[in-house]
């Protein structure tokens, strides 16, 4: 089953700083910078449209396009732009991951690329680059990725995949969910990591209020906003042991569970935390979910493509729709509750990070000094 859109373009939204001041030939002159990147990219036509702000209206930019993620040895495709969008088409033959770089005049160049990759399978398979940090730093492009379950990726998104370059796989889900959709990872070899079932489902408590009397889609929504901390406690060890690989430096890595939303995250608004993303930019990053992924239709098929009866997932398609929207949501609520949980019990965030995810100071300054820029 293929990951549904709505349409067939894929798009993402970068939202980036201040670049660091560069000297100008004119004394006094502020350099220009680049405030706001889009890079949308048609499936159909296989055409990339990067739109961009600038700090001076109207001013020229230079655009180039690498396959490295920090944008070295970039070929340039455009240069004076003085509109504010370009598009882009590669050739038939390049079937890599591509990052833009965008150069205002006389000032810093800024590197951007497709937050949802661009693949024929799999599900919500993106990159956690291009966020700004509360100090002003950005987290780096194509080393860190979140994800759905792998089960479904095709030939042609290995190749894609093989340009990414991804060392280690930590794969969230439990045992039974592997074994029915089981990860035939081909681009490349990576470390794959795979963690004992948690002591309890949290999926499972969320389930149970759909068998409740006169259940209503509220009380779903209440139960999962509820239940939700419970995660980050359950996949406390393998949330350790990717902040433990990151601190050794082995990226680019991925991480994913089986919707790619709950488990996988979570996972991804700790580590955003962690490297000091704002928290509405975490918030904003974990909403994203529903918006990439139509998961009713994921879950419970359509009248054009119907779960098969032997899919792990055809039960979901008996029950009420109302009641389980509330299920297949990224509802902001529901991660906002797990951070309003954390901090009462752990006094921040950033707290159980360090004490029960084992996270030290060194191997924090290690995942930043990595990730960061």
């Amino acid at each position: 089953m293929k990951t549904p859109v709505a349409a067939s373009l894929i798009a993402i939204v970068a939202v980036l700083g201040a670049c660091s001041p560069v000297e100008t030939e004119a004394e006094g002159a502020s350099p220009i910078e680049i405030n706001r990147v889009e890079v949308s990219l048609d499936r159909e036509s296989n055409a990339y449209k990067i739109t961009w702000t600038t700090s001076e209206p109207g001013s020229p930019v230079d655009l180039a396009i690498s396959s490295n993620p920090d944008g070295s040895n970039a070929i340039q495709i455009a240069e004076d732009i003085k509109e504010t969008s370009f598009t882009w088409t590669p050739t038939a033959g390049d079937k890599g991951r591509h990052y833009f770089v965008v150069t205002p005049e006389a000032g810093e160049p800024t590197v951007t690329a497709t937050r949802l990759l661009p693949l024929e399978g799999g599900r919500n398979f993106r990159d956690l680059g291009g966020y700004e940090t509360q100090d002003g730093r950005t987290v780096k492009w194509g080393q860190v990725f979140r994800s759905g379950t792998m089960h479904e990726l095709t030939d042609g998104d290995y190749e894609y995949l093989s340009s990414v370059g991804i060392k280690v796989v930590c794969d969230f889900r439990a045992a039974q969910e592997r074994a029915s959709e089981p990860t035939a990872w081909r681009a490349g070899a990576v470390d794959y990591v795979y963690f004992p079932d948690p002591a309890t489902d949290p999926g499972g408590n969320f389930m149970q209020v759909l068998f409740e009397p006169n259940v209503t889609p509220e009380m779903v929504a209440d139960a999962m906003a509820k239940g939700y901390p419970t995660i980050a406690k359950e996949q406390a060890p393998a949330y350790t042991e990717m902040f433990d690989r990151l601190a050794a430096g082995e990226i680019p890595l991925a991480f994913n569970c089986s919707a790619g939303k709950d488990r996988a995250g979570t996972g991804a608004a700790l580590l955003l935390t962690a490297l000091g993303v704002p928290r509405e930019t975490v918030v904003a990053d974990y909403a994203l979910s529903e918006t990439y992924v139509d998961y009713m239709a994921e879950f419970t098929g359509s009248a054009d493509e119907p779960v098969s009866t032997d899919s792990p997932y055809a039960y979901l398609a008996k029950m009420p729709p109302e009641l389980l929207s509330p299920l297949m949501r990224s509802d902001p609520r529901y991660i906002e509750t797990t951070f309003q949980t954390l901090e009462t019990e752990y006094g921040s965030v950033m707290n159980f990070i360090e004490t029960e995810l084992g996270v030290t100071k060194a191997e924090l300054q290690s995942i930043r000094s990595a990730l960061l820029e």
